[in-house]
């Protein structure tokens, strides 16, 4: 067996999965007769039924594993948060690939700033009588339930409550 980065019972972050339980390691082979690999066998922990398979000498694969985020490290990221970090980008294929990139990224400063960016231009929009596309809804809406599960784990809310709890952090007033 090949030594692991993570233990049975320990919490992961699994890139746009969120949060999952490292259930077991197993040698597993999807091939009849080949030899076996060992693998994460991670369960979701918002949907237990869900299970991913993670294979253990994969690098691309296991760098979408992390630790969830501890409370220092969410107060680190608000009070680092910068405006000019994450801008609009008009070309709807260059704006999706970039934010993509960040989603893949998982919970961070930029991220938080990229819900920001698309909260901004959609107010602007609804100005307008106009509404954002379904791709920037439904990053918008994926980022958001990143950043609600890791935050509500991390510091033991419930994830209906990061919203508010975020506003408040960074003094921004709930809108009518």
């Amino acid at each position: 067996m090949i030594e692991a980065q993570f233990e049975v019972g320990q919490y992961v972050v699994h890139g746009t999965n969120g949060i999952c339980v490292v259930d077991s390691i197993e040698r597993i082979s999807f091939t009849a007769g080949a030899p076996g690999e060992y693998y994460y066998v991670l369960r979701q922990n918002k949907n237990p039924s869900n299970k991913f398979f993670v294979p253990m000498k994969n690098e691309a694969m296991l760098s979408k594993l992390r630790e969830p985020m501890r409370r220092e490290d969410i107060e680190d990221i608000l009070m680092g948060l910068s405006d000019d970090d994450v801008k609009w980008i008009n070309d709807r294929r260059e704006r999706g690939d970039y934010f993509k990139g960040i989603l893949h990224d998982g919970v961070s400063g930029r991220l938080l700033n990229m819900i920001i960016c698309i909260y901004e231009k959609k107010r602007e929009l609804v100005k307008n009588g106009k509404k954002l596309s379904v791709t920037d809804q439904g990053t918008l809406k994926t980022a958001e339930k990143l950043v609600e599960e890791e935050f509500a784990w991390a510091l033991d809310m419930d994830p209906k409550d990061v919203p508010a709890f975020i506003r408040r952090r960074l003094h921004i007033q709930e809108e009518e």
